[in-house]
């Protein structure tokens, strides 16, 4: 199979020299013996993957989803489907490079270069179809200048479902850095929002010189000056719940129509920010996972933001680790945890809690000093032990003289601790409203004997612990 050459003409195009390659796939120039001088671009799935029937799918679907499609700044698809062996796409030839190249551009300039980008991807929307992947590096430029929405291989299409399962609900569909925080969970529930937050992300980076995902900060603590309304807009697509963030692609196109005709927007049309460092700063992509792709693959990127990353995003990579990790992840992972920095213990810890066997239980077991990892330490053995039927040797591990330390509340709660709720049917005389709203916060998380037996004991209280007694 490593041997299979490429076809020399597919149709009535004849592949020329190649542009370029990835891990995915091959691109050739191409030329149409029925249009001469009129040249393509011609992409080959590589043989390696031919046998992979979904990888296959996807790639194939770029093509049937663009052909139904149709705006000035998507790229267009001539042709697709399979020549031979070799999956194919015959499509338009962008050989202007990358948005990549305008990093710096003044804010006006970029602005301008997106209001095309999103009447595209709002044509997608109406259709049904979510990008997932929106980069600078699929954001191509054609000859005549026009920037076009490139790239549509992890996309979600309504119009598949029931078809087929393209996507899985395990599957981290993405990059780093321009994914919205719901892209974490279930790639499939996702809508067009997904798409303005990472235009917003592209459109801070560009214009600060700052990843958002690395900063987590309004632009004006970035790049002192910016425009005011520019950077209330770009954080209204940053937001964090979708539904407080920009609605739709035309209201984030009319957004920046109406700064670009506003009086603040004059000035800001020929020059970057003061003090712009251009050096490019994409995060890895981080799509996938293939079947036999093994979680060094899939989960080695957020270990790796969580190691290097501000606070914002390793809390962003934390919950991305815990969303990608499988059950055949747990022998991996604990062997990260032995070797990983104190700032990613946390992470390693609760994804365990999730997924782990019955050997990461004294891993986990060993954090309770960890002061970085040892409440998610906690809980996450909690979750192993009643999965593997641990429960003596966690609670042996877990307990304390009277209630203890309050972030093992909630682990020995789980665990149906007889102690704990002896101790803290004692000591509820003495608490202060806080520890009694903690307290009855874990205690929800009792088996349901216990829960009573701790409802009936603690009639007297008021205030905001009424609400979580009342769930008792």
């Amino acid at each position: 199979m490593n041997a299979l050459r490429p076809p020399a003409q597919i149709g009535s195009v004849r592949l020329l020299e190649p542009l370029g390659e990835g891990g995915m796939a091959l691109v050739f120039r191409g030329e149409d013996r029925f249009r001469p001088g009129a040249v393509c671009a011609v992409k080959l799935l590589r043989p390696e993957v031919h046998r992979d029937q979904d990888l296959v799918r996807r790639f194939l679907r770029e093509g049937e989803v663009l052909t139904r499609l149709s705006h000035p700044g998507l790229v267009e698809i001539f042709a697709f489907g399979t020549s031979g062996a070799w999956p194919y796409l015959v499509m338009e030839l962008l050989p202007g490079g990358s948005l990549k190249a305008c990093r710096g551009e003044a804010p006006a300039g970029l602005a301008r270069r997106m209001i095309p980008v999103c009447g595209a991807l709002g044509v997608a929307h109406a259709a049904g179809v979510v990008h997932r992947d929106l980069k600078p590096s699929n954001l191509l430029f054609a000859a005549d200048g026009q920037l076009k929405v490139t790239d549509f291989g992890v996309c979600y299409w309504e119009g598949e479902e029931g078809r087929t399962r393209a996507t899985r609900s395990q599957m981290v569909v993405g990059t780093l850095g321009y994914m919205a925080p719901e892209q974490h969970g279930d790639p499939r529930r996702v809508d067009g929002r997904c798409d303005v937050y990472a235009l917003g992300a592209i459109l801070f980076e560009f214009m600060t010189g700052q990843a958002y995902a690395q900063v987590q900060m309004p632009p004006a603590a970035v790049r002192p000056g910016f425009p005011p309304r520019m950077a209330g807009l770009v954080m209204r697509a940053l937001q964090p719940d979708p539904s407080k963030r920009l609605p739709d692609m035309a209201t984030f196109g009319q957004e920046l129509s109406a700064w670009l005709e506003s009086a603040e927007a004059v000035g800001w049309g020929e020059e970057p920010l003061p003090g712009f460092s251009a050096r490019d700063r994409e995060m890895a992509t981080v799509v996938g996972p293939r079947r036999d792709e093994g979680p060094e693959v899939r989960l080695a990127p957020y270990l790796d933001a969580l190691a290097t990353g501000p606070v914002g995003a390793r809390r962003s990579a934390a919950e991305g680790l815990v969303a990608a990790a499988r059950t055949a992840d747990g022998t991996w992972l604990v062997e990260a945890l032995a070797h990983s920095p104190e700032g990613a213990r946390f992470a390693l810890a609760r994804a365990l809690g999730k997924v782990g066997a019955a050997d990461s239980l004294q891993p986990l077991l060993a954090l309770l000093s960890d002061p970085f990892a040892q409440r998610e330490a906690a809980e996450a053995a909690a979750a192993v032990a009643g999965r593997t039927g641990q429960v003596e040797a966690a609670l042996k591990a877990l307990r304390e003289r009277g209630l203890g330390t309050s972030w093992r509340w909630p682990a020995r709660a789980v665990l149906g601790d007889e102690t704990w709720v002896h101790a803290l049917v004692n000591e509820w005389p003495k608490l202060t409203p806080p520890f009694r709203l903690q307290a009855l916060e874990a205690g929800r998380l009792l088996p349901e004997d216990l829960r009573a037996r701790l409802k009936a004991a603690t009639t007297d209280v008021a205030g905001q612990a009424r609400a979580s007694w009342e769930t008792l």
